[in-house]
């Protein structure tokens, strides 16, 4: 379905997970961030790519490599890819298993694949697709090969899998660079003014107050780790959140324990 529609960006939910894709609409070019999920969910992107196209370059810019963000791969053969360095160095077989086993069990046949990355971003910084500058920055923590961007022009902050107003902190890679991240997003917020915060999860934020709110509820959450449940009134309660946030506090206690194992060896 169509969360967004506006002249310069569509942003796309999937029914599953309600997973965002973003297509920015350039004068010279068109810029797609995380094609997902199910085929006819791609096919719907591809189409509206093909209609406004005209002749226009095509960027796809993948946020992380966990299987739900770039699944979509396979249907932009034709596009410049751009992802983090880490991206690229990251062995995603896990991944791809993943879609893998997702297609099995829903009897889907598309192909999988991690796609080759063209534009490789190794720090924070400015690139210019064609006129339009966009500001990446590095944000790992909850996966190593995450990074959000800026889309200079029309003040948008597509975050990768920060800022859901539907779900807490998943910490898949580190709790510490979580926070740092947060915070990067959070300053990026106020020195963008940002007018529009995508989520890789839920709802579109408009009102650059209810951003920091989203950002900084997660920031609180992961510092009261492990000894507390900081839970945002914006996230849900159910079994599934309460396994991922055992899994967190098991995380950051595990970490815990071995800089202190670290520091009695000293």
């Amino acid at each position: 379905m169509i969360q967004v529609r506006l002249q310069s960006f569509t942003v796309y939910e999937s029914a599953l997970m309600r997973t965002t894709s973003t297509l920015i609409h350039t004068e010279e070019s068109l810029i797609l961030v995380d094609p997902n999920w199910l085929p006819e969910e791609v096919a719907m992107i591809r189409r509206d790519i093909e209609l406004t196209r005209d002749g226009k370059k095509l960027y796809v810019i993948y946020t992380h490599h966990h299987y739900d963000h770039l699944i979509g791969a396979y249907a932009f053969p034709d596009a410049t890819v751009i992802a983090s360095r880490a991206f690229v160095e990251t062995n995603s077989d896990e991944q791809l298993q993943e879609i893998q086993s997702f297609y099995e069990q829903n009897y889907i046949d598309r192909p999988i694949q991690k796609p080759n990355v063209d534009l490789i971003i190794a720090e924070d910084g400015t690139l210019e697709l064609g006129a339009t500058p966009i500001t990446f920055y590095l944000t790992p923590g909850h996966d190593s090969t995450h990074l959000s961007l800026v889309v200079e022009p029309l003040k948008l902050l597509i975050c990768g899998d920060y800022g859901s107003n539907i779900e807490p902190p998943f910490i898949e890679h580190d709790a510490e660079a979580y926070v740092n991240s947060l915070q990067t997003l959070q300053t990026a917020v106020y020195e963008h003014e940002i007018r529009w915060l995508v989520p890789g999860h839920g709802d579109v934020c408009d009102d650059r107050s209810k951003m920091i709110e989203r950002l900084s509820a997660a920031e609180e959450y992961i510092l009261a780790l492990p000894e507390e449940r900081v839970w945002s009134p914006l996230w849900p309660r159910h079994a599934f959140f309460d396994r991922v946030h055992e899994r967190n506090r098991k995380y950051v206690e595990q970490k815990m324990q071995e800089r202190e194992a670290r520091r009695q060896d000293y």
